[in-house]
This record gives structure tokens, sequence and C-alpha cells, in this order.
């Protein structure tokens, strides 16, 4: 009898948007407010306030074959393929991936019929968050002598740690932690093992 063994799933890339997210956000609330307040003025006054007025005159006296009219319809081009490619091109991948063999599902009996987990559901991804990985290697700096305190920062290719020392040779204690870091993240299984750097502050 045989059995149809779904392929290998690959691990769906997270892309992180705040950037653009950010400044459309931004971009939106500021025209709410104009609005808003735009709207408060007419209600107040009786008229449109000028930041109001005035961007409506110069676009009605702005001709379509006019170099700002163009100018005008080129930027807001640009800037909606710039967004609608920040929407869809994949980012990187959130999380650090971590080397595992897949585990196996055995049946009461034994036999092969069970299988194993990658035939069963495909293959396995194993990742490890950066935040997991920053608190890692800072509690990892608390073993080692000569460190005072240790705060960490991870990004999907570096592992960045400012520590604090009581030692007024902080060339050793930065060569120490950089190694012992670097030793315990390839120990945990990432791969590839991200770029350690410290920097050391002497406590006075």
């Amino acid at each position: 009898m045989s059995t149809d063994i779904p392929p290998p799933v690959s691990m769906r890339r997270r892309p992180s948007r705040s950037v653009p997210a950010t400044i459309t956000a931004i971009l939106l609330l500021a025209l709410g407010v104009a609005l808003v307040w735009g709207g408060v003025v007419r209600l107040a006054q009786g008229g449109w306030p000028v930041f109001v007025t005035e961007p409506v005159r110069v676009l009605g006296e702005t001709g379509w074959d006019s170099a700002w009219g163009w100018t005008g319809a080129v930027v807001l081009l640009l800037i909606g393929v710039i967004l609608l490619l920040c929407g869809m091109i994949p980012g990187d991948f959130s999380a650090l991936p971590l080397r595992a063999k897949p585990g196996k599902l055995t049946g009461t009996s034994g036999s092969a019929e069970a299988g194993d987990l990658s035939a069963v559901r495909g293959g396995e991804n194993v990742v490890m968050s950066r935040r997991a990985v920053a608190r890692l290697a800072a509690s990892t700096c608390d073993h080692i002598d000569g460190v005072a305190s240790a705060s960490a920062s991870a990004s999907s290719r570096k592992v960045h740690l400012d520590v604090t020392t009581a030692l007024h040779d902080a060339s050793d204690v930065q060569h120490w932690v950089e190694d012992g870091v670097r030793s315990r993240l390839a120990a945990t299984g990432l791969d590839p093992v991200p770029e350690v750097t410290a920097s050391v502050r002497v406590r006075n």
C-alpha cells in the first residue's frame, strides 16, 4: 500500500512593515486632525480656514497638462507603487532558525506504519524569537566573571550586548562576553549563529 508523503512546508516569512505603516498612519492622522480643525473653524466662524481654501484654490488653478500637475501625478504614483511593494514583497524572518531533527511518531506496535514526524507533517521548522535570543544572551553574561550587569538586543543576524563591569581592564571582559555568548548560542542550535558584539562600560 502506497502512502502519499506531503512535500516539505517552508517557513513563512512575517515581514515587518512598521516604517511604512507608521508613516501612513501619521499622514492619515494629520489629515484627519486638519479636517476636524477646519470643520470646527467653519462652524464657529462661518468660513473655511486658509490652510483649506488655499490648497483648493491652487488645485483649481492648476491645469492637468501643467508641470505641477504632472509632478504631483508622478509623486502620487511613486508613493502608491512603494506602498504596494511594501505590502507584497516578503521581508526577512522575524525569528532565528534552529537546527532540529524531526521527532518520531511510533504506534503501539512500533511498526513502520506510524512513520516519522517528517512523513506525517511534511517536516518541521524550529525557530527562536529574537526576544528569546536576547534574553538568553543577557542571562549568559550573568555567569561570566567580571560582568556586573548586562542587557542585550537581537536582530535576525546580530546580537549586541551592553555590559557593565567593575574591572579596570574592559577589553578582557569584552572578549569573554563575546566568546561566551557566541558559544552558548551555537550550543543552543542557532543556525547560522548570529554575529555577537559587546559594548563594555566600566562602573565607577
